[in-house]
């Protein structure tokens, strides 16, 4: 009988120290995710935007703007004559940076590496943007007008990359950090076939050690794995219609593909790569989660392209992380969520400004601009 409720206690005792390290650990997503969902709400909805597009003037879409958290990086932008698309990009991207950062002292410290490196997209980012003035031979000194500040890399930091004279300096500068052995592994490949292989190593080199940290996770493992996967693998096939587009070999297709891939297999990815036209190269992807995203959005690509293709995707990953967002509240998908659908908010502004100053009719704007597709629960 003693035994018994011995054994009994010590059952309690164990679902009470469960209960309570689940709490511990649910409670402290619920100031961040509060918060991101007070800024998810605040996020233009698709009818503002639409609005914005049918717009007569880019000036009215910045007096438009002022009335959005985008107010302080816009009340420096010249509102007549011709628009500043530097000082227009550099506003929205001095924007994001303070979400970012401000999200980064939010997020439970058990998910903050993943968060950071999430984010580290942007250094990258800023680091294919140096790499290829390089190779363009852009004077130093403008470099740094064309890179986003980012709340992963400091500002001397970034300037210190910038002023690198050519590949040799940038290696200097690159000493000690993930990006050097990338850089002077891609210089051979650099001198065969251009800018585009270092451009391709650095975006492996990327998503592979994304994807490693993912797969370390214990906790939300599966949560990450869907959103970060399916992102590994759109990127993946976008690549393969891209160069296939371009008549690009097998082989060289092959080589700049991110491995290991989520969903899509080798056999798949092989498939695609020596499909005769896209229907045929979406169709050997057909039962993943991209593939079935691209099946439904067929007509469209085959009447548009690759840029079609590449819109679905984008819509599909922030369908995913939207459902998940709402659904897995107690964890790190919330927040993963926000950063894609600001990211795309931005990028729609983006394309708004650009596409209206280019001359571009509202109907061919909306055309190319992405949606944030509608949850139902």
């Amino acid at each position: 009988m003693i035994e018994v409720i011995v054994f009994v206690l010590v059952l309690m005792g164990a679902l009470l120290a469960w209960v309570t390290i689940s709490a511990k650990r649910s409670m402290a997503y619920v100031f961040c995710n509060a918060t991101v969902s007070a800024w998810e709400a605040k996020l233009l909805s698709e009818a503002r935007l639409m609005e914005l597009v049918e717009t007569q003037s880019i000036t009215n879409i910045f007096s438009a703007l002022d009335e959005t958290e985008y107010r302080p990086q816009f009340t420096e932008i010249q509102r007549g004559g011709e628009v500043d698309m530097i000082a227009v990009e550099k506003a929205f991207m001095e924007n994001l940076n303070m979400r970012y950062s401000e999200l980064l002292s939010m997020v439970p410290r058990e998910r903050k590496d993943i968060v950071m490196k999430i984010l580290q997209r942007r250094d990258l980012m800023n680091l294919k943007t140096i790499v290829t003035m390089i190779h363009e031979k852009v004077p130093p000194e403008q470099r740094i007008h064309h890179l986003v500040p980012s709340p992963t890399m400091s500002q001397e930091r970034l300037e210190m990359l910038a002023s690198a004279e050519d590949f040799n300096e940038l290696l200097e500068f690159l000493k000690g950090s993930e990006y050097f052995d990338v850089v002077a592994g891609s210089l051979e490949d650099y001198e065969k076939i251009g800018i585009t292989a270092m451009i391709s190593a650095l975006d492996m080199n990327y998503y592979k050690n994304l994807w490693k940290e993912v797969l370390k996770k214990r906790s939300q493992r599966s949560i990450l794995k869907s959103m970060i996967g399916y992102e590994i693998d759109s990127a993946n096939i976008k690549l393969i219609l891209r160069l296939k587009q371009e008549n690009a070999r097998p082989e060289e297709i092959e080589k700049r593909l991110i491995r290991p891939s989520h969903e899509l297999t080798e056999e798949m990815l092989k498939a695609m790569i020596t499909a005769n036209d896209i229907r045929s190269a979406i169709h050997m992807i057909r039962i993943t989660t991209p593939g079935s995203v691209l099946s439904n959005a067929i007509t469209q690509i085959e009447r548009e392209g690759v840029q079609a293709a590449e819109r679905a995707l984008d819509e599909g990953h922030l369908k995913l992380c939207r459902w998940l967002g709402l659904t897995k509240f107690f964890s790190i998908a919330p927040v993963i969520s926000y950063i894609k659908q600001k990211e795309a908010e931005v990028k729609n502004l983006r394309a708004i400004i650009r596409l209206k100053m280019d001359g571009f009719q509202p109907q061919k704007i909306k055309e190319k601009m992405v949606r944030v597709p509608k949850i139902e629960l």
